[in-house]
């Protein structure tokens, strides 16, 4: 694949990734005002996950738009993905945590394939594109960062967003999230190795 064809899938499952957190959060949400509990830390966590996705997607849309014929397989895909995952939530979202798990393993593996198509050198144009000041501040990467360090801080979110679904999926829904106990399945910033991912 070149950068255009890379670029055209990053930003559609980009647009499709975004919604499980944001109806996850939703979800939980609308039953602890329900149930008038709280909710135990998912929340939090599902509403950041949609967050990072988007932030994955504009950064994305910096470097390129996309044509009318994706925006509107972008705009069918949500409406359908939307309502199937929200409906799919609501009966079980044990096994939706679950699917959403090994999307991101999906995910991962299309990022592992970028950032080994730039390694071999099949992606030029991204060898000396310069990475905007918006996604250097939000990853917190150098001032030099370049596409490859940009690829792998997005890879390392999609591994943490895997981890954190199958361990989703393992809770019983009425667990507390143990967000205190400072769960950390990957070192940001680009710094995992091929062996945990």
């Amino acid at each position: 694949m070149n950068e255009n064809k890379y670029l055209t899938r990053a930003v559609f499952l980009e647009t499709i990734a975004a919604v499980p957190g944001m109806i996850g959060g939703m979800h939980r949400h609308m039953k602890a005002l329900r149930t008038l509990q709280p909710d135990g830390g998912w929340i939090h966590h599902l509403l950041e996950e949609a967050e990072n996705e988007r932030m994955h997607l504009l950064t994305f849309l910096q470097i390129r738009q996309p044509g009318v014929l994706l925006r509107l397989g972008i705009i069918w895909s949500q409406f359908i993905f939307t309502a199937y995952y929200g409906l799919h939530y609501i009966f079980s979202p044990s096994t939706a945590h679950r699917m959403v798990g090994y999307l991101e393993e999906e995910a991962v593996k299309t990022y592992t394939n970028m950032i080994n198509d730039f390694d071999k050198g099949k992606l030029p144009k991204w060898k000396k594109m310069p990475i905007s000041e918006d996604p250097k501040r939000y990853w917190e990467l150098p001032q030099e960062a370049t596409m490859r360090e940009l690829l792998l801080a997005i890879r390392a979110d999609e591994v943490n967003h895997r981890e954190f679904n199958h361990h989703f999926a393992n809770l019983d829904n009425n667990d507390p999230f143990p967000n205190h106990h400072k769960i950390e399945f990957l070192v940001r910033k680009g710094k995992e190795t091929d062996e945990k991912i």
